[in-house]
């Protein structure tokens, strides 16, 4: 027999670990939460040998049976493993389902405020029609002679010797100034424009700049993660305030008399449910934020296209002193431009500009004097208006081939943007459907991927501002007869996926 002895002579990894005493939580609990951590973060990496618990509770200053606690937690759970007289090991992989328990974070509390709204890593299929995911729009509509022109603008002068304006190009600001004012109703000046590297630069600018170590901040929920993750950075905590039809439930964001310093909306088409802010709580929102010196965070991330009800000015319009609006190229052009920006109070432009020349974070050059041509030369207007007709037909061919199926799907967040939710109107037949499609090899985000809040929301995304029309038929041939499927399963009295 031979015997592999790579393990054996291995000498046992060198941890530190920092126990709080004073915390009234049970030592072996905190010695196994931060094995669980190193472990995630690959500081112990698989196949690693821990050190003897007598070793290590001598280093701790513990009992040994802390550290016999803490092993044999870990080993139940499949992280560890025993290797008798050898030693402990990290297990050379972690069980699946594992990954959500087990975090980067030093506080449990953040961990879960950090991983609920999350979206799961997803590989697209083959066939690009099956890639449902939202955050991807069509660059086909936008002619490819108008961007060589734009491109070819862009180089009739060479690029500044520093990193340029940490503000943004001027006339870039000059431009985005004219198109809010023409397309949003919102008069601002140049010197109020801060360009960023699209949404998550903006937020986490935002963030950084402005918010203390310890304030409270409100987000959408289910909501976008981005804020999120913008917020806990800069060690702010959390409020998670609910959404439904017309977009967060004002009321309900302040609870037991705290007050957050800021709240992060997305008022035209709420992310990810779709819903629109309606009239009156807008108004509410901006009372509120004036009452209670509270900011806002509008994040206009697809504000463009809007296809029925009320197209509303920017809450930014109403309350500039109150309000950061968020816009971005992401979607009128391509999210691989990384292009957006800010609008903002003067003083507030001031810290965010600071913070930009600070850090050496200015946006490329190139790319700006790109969207300035496409912007002053009145192009990105003619792109948009076609783009509109293309996603607009989009959504109509997405509700008629959905409206027979009504009494078992819900269609929702249909009113603007460039994805929709789909929902079963019971849970067993929105599990079933979604199960079945992911079967089919679609790649979808699921609602309460967004979500924080114990009600988990039913439903997923379908994203269609990447797709053609041919690539859209082939996906709701896919739902339909996914539907039909499940619709045959039930009614021969077995449900879909079950024996």
């Amino acid at each position: 027999m031979v015997v592999n002895r790579s393990f054996r002579h291995a000498p046992p990894a060198l941890i530190a670990l920092e126990l709080d005493r004073a915390s009234g939580a049970p030592v072996f609990r905190q010695i196994a939460r931060q094995l669980r951590e190193r472990i995630a973060s690959r500081a112990l990496s698989p196949g690693t040998r821990l050190p003897p618990s007598r070793e290590l509770a001598l280093q701790l200053g513990v009992a040994r049976n802390c550290v016999v606690d803490a092993y044999d937690d870990l080993i139940a759970e499949g992280i560890l493993e025993g290797r008798g007289r050898h030693g402990t090991f990290v297990a050379a992989s972690v069980p699946a389902g594992r990954g959500a328990a087990i975090g980067t974070s030093g506080s449990p509390q953040l961990l879960g405020r950090l991983n609920a709204p999350t979206l799961p890593v997803q590989e697209p299929p083959a066939n690009a029609s099956l890639d449902w995911r939202p955050g991807q729009a069509s660059a086909r509509t936008l002619p490819l002679d108008v961007w060589r022109n734009a491109c070819r603008e862009a180089g009739r002068n060479l690029p500044p010797q520093s990193y340029g304006d940490p503000s943004g190009e001027p006339g870039l600001r000059r431009a985005i100034a004219a198109w809010l004012f023409e397309h949003r109703s919102v008069k601002v000046e140049p010197e109020q424009i801060v360009v960023t590297h699209g949404t998550g630069h903006a937020l986490q600018l935002a963030a950084q700049a402005l918010l203390a170590k310890g304030d409270l901040c409100a987000t959408e929920d289910p909501g976008y993660a981005g804020a999120t993750l913008a917020f806990l950075r800069a060690g702010a905590s959390l409020r998670y305030v609910p959404v439904d039809s017309e977009g967060v439930v004002v009321k309900r964001i302040i609870e037991a008399g705290k007050v957050p310093a800021l709240i992060h909306v997305t008022p035209a088409h709420q992310y990810p449910m779709g819903g629109r802010l309606s009239g009156p709580r807008r108004r509410a929102l901006v009372e509120l934020a004036r009452a209670r010196a509270m900011l806002i965070l509008e994040n206009e991330y697809d504000c463009e296209f809007h296809y029925a009800g009320t197209n509303h000015p920017p809450i930014f319009s109403h309350a500039p002193e109150s309000t950061l609006l968020l816009g971005t190229f992401a979607k009128s052009v391509s999210p691989s431009l990384r292009l957006g920006f800010i609008v903002a109070p003067p003083a507030a432009a001031a810290a965010l500009v600071a913070r930009i020349e600070r850090e050496r974070t200015h946006v490329s050059w190139p790319v700006q004097k790109i969207v300035e041509t496409l912007l002053v030369s009145g192009e990105l207007d003619r792109h948009l208006r076609r783009v509109r007709r293309h996603y607009e037909a989009m959504r109509n061919a997405i509700r008629e081939r959905l409206a027979p199926y009504a009494d078992v799907l819900a269609l929702g967040g249909d009113e603007g943007g460039l994805h929709v939710v789909i929902a079963g109107r019971d849970g067993a037949f929105d599990r079933d459907l979604r199960g079945i499609l992911r079967s089919r090899s679609a790649v979808f985000n699921d609602v309460h991927d967004f979500t924080a809040l114990e009600a988990q929301p039913r439903g997923f995304l379908l994203g269609y501002g990447h797709m053609e029309g041919e690539a859209l038929t082939r996906s709701l041939d896919l739902l339909e007869a996914s539907i039909k499927e499940i619709e045959r399963a039930n009614r021969s009295g077995v449900r879909y996926g079950r024996q």
